[in-house]
């Protein structure tokens, strides 16, 4: 394993560590904390849109690529994709 994979992954496992010490931390100092319907619904809502504008934007990424629109922005940037990017 080369010296990269290892700094790799112990910035990895550190991430991580840090992470959770957050989550318990969060959950030991605000057990009385209680949210409200409202909140909840804004939380769903959020995450709700988050999800589709990703999906949307991946799959019009997908779809303009297949299309070739790509294409036009490398001809009008003066640059032509090479055969291993086509």
């Amino acid at each position: 394993m080369s010296r990269s994979n290892i700094l790799t992954i112990l910035s990895a496992i550190i991430v991580v560590v840090a992470c959770g010490a957050f989550v318990i931390f969060g959950m030991i100092k605000l057990t009385g904390v209680e949210m409200s319907v409202h909140g909840w619904i804004a939380l769903g809502l959020g995450i709700t849109i988050s999800l589709a504008l990703g999906g949307t934007l991946s799959t019009v990424l997908v779809i303009s690529r297949r299309r070739g629109f790509d294409e036009a922005a490398y001809e009008a940037g003066g640059l032509a994709p090479s055969d291993d990017q086509v």
